[in-house]
């Protein structure tokens, strides 16, 4: 069964380093659940500014352990891992395979589009996935995965492309979303739209 986790420290500053530090020990704590794989999804960008690094989103997926991913993180030369944020929200997943077989790209988070601007961590199924997938393929939206939580991720960003003069809350636009989605599921939303904004739901 799937895991989720997310984090979120707002107006109190914490490092990169201690972010990713509490994204895995949330982590490991779902171990127990079983899982095929585990990814995390943090705020990208070295610049000193906190508005510069919530404009973009990084992924980092691995197969097997929790501690492959976290080697591989520790790998990742271009992340500076001391840059401080006043406010991120961080999300992490562990991953037992139902649509799609176990590696990297059905793992989670998954991505609304190439730019990370909506990326989703989910337990559960959506029954109506395929309708969905089918419907956002019309309007030109490329799939990667196998899975179906992607088509939440590319339908939350359909939402948000299509009602941009609304203006819309975060929250507003994930309830707008939930409508369409048959199934069980508890999920988490982050976004470069709305840095530093925590959407959940089941």
């Amino acid at each position: 069964m799937c895991g989720i986790f997310a984090y979120l420290n707002y107006h109190v500053p914490q490092t990169r380093r201690e972010i990713i530090e509490t994204l895995f020990k949330g982590l490991q704590r779902l171990e127990y659940r079983g899982y095929d794989s585990a990814g995390i999804g943090i705020d990208g960008g070295n610049n000193k500014e906190w508005e510069d690094k919530g404009k973009q989103i990084s992924i980092i997926k691995r197969n097997g352990k929790i501690k492959t991913l976290e080697e591989e993180v520790n790998k990742q030369e271009d992340v500076d891992f001391d840059a401080e944020f006043e406010t991120h929200f961080g999300i992490a997943h562990t991953r037992w395979a139902t649509h799609g077989v176990p590696n990297i790209v059905n793992s989670h988070p998954q991505r609304s589009d190439k730019d990370n601007e909506f990326i989703v961590i989910h337990n559960g199924i959506i029954t109506n996935h395929k309708n969905l997938r089918k419907f956002l393929e019309s309007k030109g939206y490329e799939f990667e995965s196998e899975t179906d939580t992607e088509s939440i991720a590319k339908l939350i960003k359909y939402v948000h492309d299509n009602s941009e003069s609304e203006n819309i809350s975060f929250a507003t636009l994930v309830e707008r979303v939930i409508q369409q989605l048959e199934g069980a599921f508890a999920l988490v939303f982050k976004s470069v739209h709305f840095p530093g904004q925590a959407v959940c739901t089941r």
